[in-house]
């Protein structure tokens, strides 16, 4: 059985008469009625009754409104499928980790969703190995990815995003909680809290990495499952967290956030050379103008000295200033 015989008895059963079908489907009437002589042969049972002009049979009017539903979601494939070719629906893959900063990736996502209302956009928490997997694997389309573990991306186009700033968290009566920046080796007697792996994956493995680069590895007490727990935690006395400058608590009183003496992480978009999808290339184009705007360098402004501070003496009055002698 295929469409055309499904498209060909609807159109009889909607005229009851072969020859209006078949001037309707634009196909000769004794094609017309050999194709549903072998549907009803296939089924097994007449679909139409032919003694008395052409009226469906019981089982035609059964397997009728059964077609009618069959087309309709045909129809609609179809048309969701020319859609998804324009990039307006589908299904995209974005692979992130806790590493994300801020408000980049939920800024990229909520616009796209303005622009596309109809596409979906799938979020998956993958390790930032397990997110190059994927992504040369094609079962993704876009990740985010920390430069340094990048390696070879020869099959991968890459994209710098973002530079995150890394913080520490610590209680607010901490004997280093007014110092201006840490080294991490200040902290190699703490105990760390991390977030639970299910929440954050990578994110202990990540901490002993960076301790480990530092000359220490750290001691960790139990895992918080929500960044607000971790915080809390930390808050209690229960040892210090590691965080980024966006995602960090600064009006929490309880606790205090430091700079770490580290080079910020480079976070890139990573997708697919090969990868076509129109949806893709939409997303990426307000990755890029995101990009932009949190790249941007920011304007610094150096302290006034007392020097600086100090302005031109008046002149004493009845005095008579010469113009061309100011500077």
């Amino acid at each position: 059985m295929e469409l055309r015989h499904l498209r060909y008895f609807k159109a009889v059963s909607e005229q009851l008469n072969f020859s209006r079908a078949a001037e309707r489907l634009r196909v000769a009437q004794p094609a017309l009625s050999r194709q549903i002589r072998a549907l009803e042969e296939e089924l097994g049972t007449p679909l139409f009754s032919r003694d008395h002009g052409v009226q469906l049979t019981d089982a035609g009017r059964v397997f009728y409104t059964h077609t009618c539903k069959i087309l309709a979601q045909v129809d609609i494939a179809v048309a969701a499928t020319h859609e998804a070719v324009g990039g307006g629906t589908g299904e995209l893959i974005v692979c992130n980790d806790w590493r994300v900063a801020g408000q980049f990736l939920p800024a990229v996502v909520s616009e796209f969703h303005r622009k596309f209302p109809r596409a979906e956009v799938t979020l998956r928490d993958l390790r930032f190995h397990d997110q190059l997997t994927a992504l040369r694997a094609r079962r993704a389309h876009i990740g985010f990815v920390v430069r340094s573990v990048l390696g070879s991306v020869r099959e991968l186009e890459t994209l710098l995003v973002m530079r995150a700033r890394l913080m520490v968290v610590l209680p607010a009566r901490h004997s280093r909680a007014e110092e201006p920046i840490l080294q991490l080796i200040d902290l190699a007697d703490e105990s760390w809290v991390c977030l639970d792996e299910k929440e954050a994956p990578g994110y202990r493995a990540f901490v002993t990495q960076l301790c480990r680069l530092s000359g220490f590895t750290p001691r960790f007490g139990r895992a918080a499952s929500t960044p607000e727990g971790l915080i809390g935690r930390v808050a209690a006395g229960y040892g210090v967290a590691l965080t980024l400058e966006a995602n960090a608590p600064h009006h929490n009183r309880l606790v205090r956030v430091l700079p770490l003496d580290v080079d910020p992480l480079e976070l890139c978009a990573v997708w697919h050379r090969r990868e076509n999808s129109p949806l893709l290339h939409a997303f990426l184009d307000i990755v890029r103008e995101q990009a932009a705007i949190t790249l941007e360098p920011r304007p610094t402004i150096a302290p006034l000295t007392k020097a600086k501070r100090k302005t031109k003496p008046e002149p004493p009055p009845d005095t008579v200033v010469d113009p061309k002698r100011v500077v």
